[in-house]
């Protein structure tokens, strides 16, 4: 696909992704909170990527990506990607603080505050298909006819350099870190910071947080191969995918230690927990490791950092995870 790069991910290109980063946003904070701490009897380290520019970690991928796409390819660069909201309005962002036009599908499922800024960051927004996955082959279509370069959200160099840059930014800010929590949905976060902290601190663990009705990692795993689920959803839409990608998914098995699941009422629980205990407002997917903890999934008693991915979340189902029972 003109635009992707698949070649094998080196720890360069993290560091190349962190200069280009770096010049419109500095490391996110690395915060603990203790009324957090108290409810969850252990001291945890929460990495904000919920206040990056466009609200979630994708920022890091897709102006890495878009970034490297203007330095080769020149000023006039149209863009196209598909993304259930984040990856979106990344790549939004991105396009336009580096003069480009940009082209966002999204599924229907998208939550309207991810509709409503992906336009008002200046992308055209076509809304196509019940999921990713029909949002993506669409998105296709257009990168063919159109002739544009594609971003995807997970599978490319480039987008798996910007987000090792969170594993280089821990490093720094908590140098005896033994774990690492990271919500898992279309791979490219995990993949870009477990090979990361593999690469510099290989004995830190990384487990990855799935919901257990759209946990196609977790199946594959227990599988032995990459598989497709029948039907996916959860309260976590960033992480919704029937599908994983083939190329991820070595690294993957490779590099992360564990993949846990969480139910759906727990996800609530802790997007609740997360904005009174935590001081942060999460969406579920950014959620997800705060989950696994609270449903004693994770060993806490090792110092951890919890990947707060993200925080943008519809006022409805924000409202529906604060009116969660206790």
């Amino acid at each position: 696909m003109l635009g992707q790069n698949l070649s094998k991910v080196q720890l360069s290109d993290m560091f190349s992704a962190e200069q280009r980063i770096r010049k419109v946003t500095p490391p996110t904070p690395l915060i603990t909170m203790e009324p957090l701490n108290m409810l969850l009897k252990y001291q945890v380290y929460l990495k904000a990527e919920s206040l990056l520019p466009s609200g979630a970690f994708k920022f890091r991928g897709a102006f890495n990506k878009i970034s490297w796409l203007k330095e080769n390819y020149g000023d006039n660069v149209e863009v196209v990607t598909a993304s259930s909201g984040n990856h979106g309005m990344a790549v939004a962002l991105s396009s336009r603080l580096l003069g480009l036009k940009a082209t966002v599908v999204v599924p229907s499922i998208t939550p309207e505050i991810k509709k409503e800024c992906i336009r008002s960051f200046g992308a055209d927004i076509i809304v196509s298909g019940a999921t990713y996955d029909d949002s993506f082959l669409e998105a296709c279509r257009i990168a063919e006819e159109k002739g544009c370069y594609y971003v995807h959200s997970v599978s490319d160099v480039e987008v798996l350099g910007g987000q090792g840059t969170i594993s280089l930014e821990i490093i720094r800010q908590l140098p005896d870190v033994e774990q690492i929590v990271v919500p898992l949905g279309g791979g490219g976060l995990i993949t870009g910071i477990s090979y990361a902290i593999k690469q510099l601190k290989p004995k830190t663990k990384v487990c990855a947080v799935m919901p257990e009705h759209s946990a196609v990692y977790a199946k594959s795993r227990e599988a032995g191969r990459l598989i497709e689920l029948r039907e996916a959803y959860s309260v976590a839409d960033a992480v919704i995918r029937k599908t994983g990608e083939s190329y991820l998914f070595p690294y993957i098995e490779q590099n992360v230690d564990e993949i846990f699941t969480v139910g759906e009422e727990t996800i609530k629980k802790a997007v609740r927990a997360g904005l009174l205990y935590g001081k942060l407002m999460l969406e579920g997917s950014g959620a997800l490791p705060l989950a696994a903890a609270m449903e004693g999934k994770i060993d806490l008693h090792m110092k951890t950092v919890l990947v707060c991915s993200g925080g943008n979340i519809d006022q409805a189902v924000l409202q529906q995870c604060l009116d969660a029972p206790e």
